[in-house]
C-alpha cells in the first residue's frame, strides 16, 4: 500500500540513515517543517539493491529530493561510510532524476539515543531500528533547517508540553511515602 501523493507543488524530502544491517527512513516537508518516520528498511545486501529499494520508496511517496546521511569522522574527514553514501547518492540521482545530497550525520545516532532516553527508555529497551529512524529524522531536519532557517525559530518558539508522569514512578513514590509514614509512626510508638 502506498501513501497518497503529496499536494501539487509540495516538496517531499526522503531522509536516509544508511546502515549495513538496517536503513532508517524519514520524510520531511520543507514548507511546514513536518518530519515523519517511515518503517526501517532491512539492508538488502548490495549497493545496487539498496538504490533500487530506496528509489521504490521515493517514487511511492512522490519524493522531490533525497538527503543521505554522510558519516564523516569527528574531524570532518571522509570515512569509508562516506564513500558508500556518495555512491548511493550518485546511483539514486541517476535512478530518480531528483536532487540527491549528502548531509553531515555526525552525532545523529547519539542525538537519537538521547531522545529515546528522554522518552524514558533505557538502552536495552530501544527497539531495533528506532535509533535508525530517529537518526533519519534528524538528517531530514538538518537538511530542511539549512534550506529554511526559520523552521528552527518556529520550533524554538513552540511551548513544550509538560512532561508526562510515569505511572510506575507515581506508584513507587506513593509506596515510599507510605513506608516513611509507617516508620515515623513506629518511631513515635517506640518513644512513648
Amino acid at each position: 500500500m502506498t501513501d497518497p501523493p503529496p499536494p501539487e507543488g509540495e516538496e517531499v524530502v526522503l531522509g536516509v540513515d544508511y546502515g549495513t544491517v538496517r536503513i532508517g527512513l524519514a520524510l520531511g516537508y520543507p514548507r511546514t517543517g513536518l518530519t515523519l518516520a517511515l518503517q526501517v528498511m532491512a539492508n538488502p545486501g548490495t549497493e545496487e539493491q539498496v538504490v533500487e529499494r530506496l528509489a521504490e520508496v521515493a517514487r511511492a511517496r512522490g519524493v522531490t529530493a533525497v538527503v543521505i546521511g554522510d558519516p564523516l569522522h569527528m574531524s570532518g574527514a571522509r570515512s569509508p561510510g562516506s564513500r558508500v553514501s556518495a555512491r548511493l547518492r550518485d546511483g539514486l540521482a541517476r535512478a530518480l532524476g531528483v536532487p540527491v545530497t549528502l548531509e553531515d550525520e555526525r552525532l545523529t545516532s547519539a542525538d537519537a539515543e538521547a531522545q529515546l532516553r528522554d522518552a524514558g527508555l533505557r538502552w536495552w529497551q530501544f527497539p531495533k531500528g528506532q535509533i535508525d529512524t530517529v537518526a533519519a529524522m534528524g538528517i531530514v531536519r538538518g537538511y530542511m533547517a539549512r534550506l529554511n532557517p526559520d523552521l528552527l525559530l518556529a520550533r524554538e518558539d513552540e511551548a513544550a508540553p509538560p512532561p508526562e508522569r510515569d505511572a510506575g514512578r507515581e506508584r513507587r513514590d506513593r509506596r515510599k511515602k507510605a513506608q516513611r509514614r509507617t516508620r515515623r509512626r513506629g518511631d513515635e510508638d517506640e518513644g512513648d
